[in-house]
């Protein structure tokens, strides 16, 4: 990698040489979560964040569905640790975005609801994160999309392969078909 891609890419100590793809993909990702929290900041209210935000909008869109919605729903989903979770969801119900109720049949069941300030703050979070995908994805063709969702979908199956972690048939037949 040349000294222009790499101050391109912002791998200026070379961390994320062209033999690391996984630290280039770690990097990626977290500059793109601190502009998404950025723009939620901004666009909408400081209280959430883009993966705050699109966890509400899966909640919101599973109680208009009459779906219930517990926190392994949600473990799954993100694809990261109870202990992770339960902070996020204690966070976001501290703040009054959702509810966390008992069900009847087992009490260490939580189902997840959103509050009328969730719901109310839905839209508005969908509208900012569509225009944050839009953004990043500028100049970049279609095609050239698609060989990055599969390249990235092939990836995603042999880091959790690696991991020693099965996935969800849905996982498995999206990164097959791309």
């Amino acid at each position: 990698m040349t000294n222009t891609k790499k101050q391109q890419t912002g791998c200026m100590s070379g961390c994320c040489g062209e033999e690391h793809f996984g630290a280039l993909v770690g990097q990626t990702f977290r500059v793109i979560r601190r502009a998404m929290d950025a723009r939620i900041a901004a666009e909408v209210t400081p209280e959430l964040t883009g993966v705050r935000g699109m966890l509400l909008g899966e909640i919101v869109r599973a109680n208009k569905e009459n779906r219930d919605v517990y926190q392994r729903d949600v473990e799954h989903w993100m694809q990261i640790r109870r202990s992770s979770v339960t902070a996020v969801l204690q966070a976001m119900e501290q703040d009054g975005f959702i509810t966390r109720c008992s069900v009847e049949r087992d009490a260490r069941l939580k189902r997840l609801n959103a509050t009328a300030k969730g719901v109310a703050y839905h839209e508005r979070i969908r509208l900012s994160i569509d225009n944050f995908e839009r953004e990043l994805q500028r100049g970049v063709e279609p095609e050239r999309q698609a060989v990055a969702r599969a390249v990235l979908e092939q990836i995603l199956a042999n880091a959790h392969s690696l991991a020693g972690e099965t996935r969800p048939a849905s996982e498995s037949t999206a990164a097959e078909n791309g």
